[in-house]
């Protein structure tokens, strides 16, 4: 496994963002290019990648070599090991294995597995949250599969993973202005609204840091706005039909949300309308 410097604390940092696999694969594509779709990362003073999600980068030597470039290059890349977690929350381990239990709650077998091996009738009796996450990481109760490595993919581990360290920094980090996750996964924009959303009702005194994010479309619109891609040459950076969540400003001010399937004629127009901002 590639060593990245790994990060224990996360102290005096305003804009943070959480790398994805799907999305370090883009940007890495992207450079091969000619591109130089890292300089969109030149915003954040912290760069997280979990260490659920540094064990996929490493099932391709391309992505690790693209990591490791970035990082010589002075983008502050750090790992995080989801073990010092509890250090991350005040070592509030309640409200950590709620965290997980929100951020998981759209996957019915983790759930039921959380209820039947972690959870107590008393929170006083439960095991210490390095030993039941690991056993949780382990006994990934989701369909799995050896790849050609012989690394066992745990389906949607980075998804959580990600939308774990999301909402840690979101509700104990307040000093944070920017939280940006980079996916192309819609599972991790569904998973990580929905635990925000239930974990309103556990932290119903704090106010959260907002999560935003930069999608594979989100980074091509930057970039051609930018000038650095000709949106004429978009067919060689995007080739399918593909769900868009983006708002619009409408004549009369209003702001709409919209959800649809986007073909690249109907992208172009959008990354045409200024007043169209892509949200994933």
């Amino acid at each position: 496994m590639t060593e990245i410097p790994e990060i224990i604390k996360i102290e005096n940092k305003s804009h943070i963002a959480i790398l994805d696999t799907s999305s370090i694969s883009f940007m890495q594509i992207l450079y091969a290019k000619g591109l130089k779709p890292e300089e969109i990362l030149k915003d954040y003073d912290l760069i997280l990648i979990p260490k659920w999600v540094l064990a996929e980068i490493n099932d391709a030597a391309g992505r690790v070599n693209y990591v490791h470039e970035l990082i010589e290059k002075g983008y502050p890349i750090f790992s995080i090991n989801e073990e010092i977690y509890t250090d991350l929350t005040d070592n509030e381990e309640g409200n950590l294995y709620k965290i997980v239990f929100a951020s998981t709650r759209q996957i019915g077998r983790i759930i039921s597995y959380l209820r039947r091996y972690v959870e107590k009738a008393d929170p006083l009796d439960m095991d210490s949250y390095k030993e039941w996450i690991n056993k949780l990481y382990d006994e990934w109760p989701i369909s799995n599969q050896v790849l050609s490595s012989g690394r066992i993919k745990k389906k949607n581990a980075g998804e959580v993973s990600i939308t774990i360290l999301a909402e840690i920094v979101s509700w104990y980090y307040p000093e944070t202005d920017t939280l940006t996750i980079y996916s192309q996964d819609s599972d991790t924009y569904e998973f990580q609204k929905k635990a925000e959303e239930n974990l309103r009702k556990v932290f119903e005194h704090k106010i959260p840091v907002p999560v935003s994010y930069k999608s594979n479309d989100a980074i091509l619109c930057q970039l051609i706005r930018n000038g650095e891609i000709d949106i004429h040459n978009l067919g060689e950076y995007r080739n399918d039909t593909r769900k868009i969540t983006y708002s619009k400003e409408r004549k009369d001010h209003s702001i709409v949300l919209v959800t649809e399937l986007i073909d690249n004629d109907l992208f172009e127009k959008l990354i045409e309308d200024e007043t169209v901002h892509i949200i994933f």
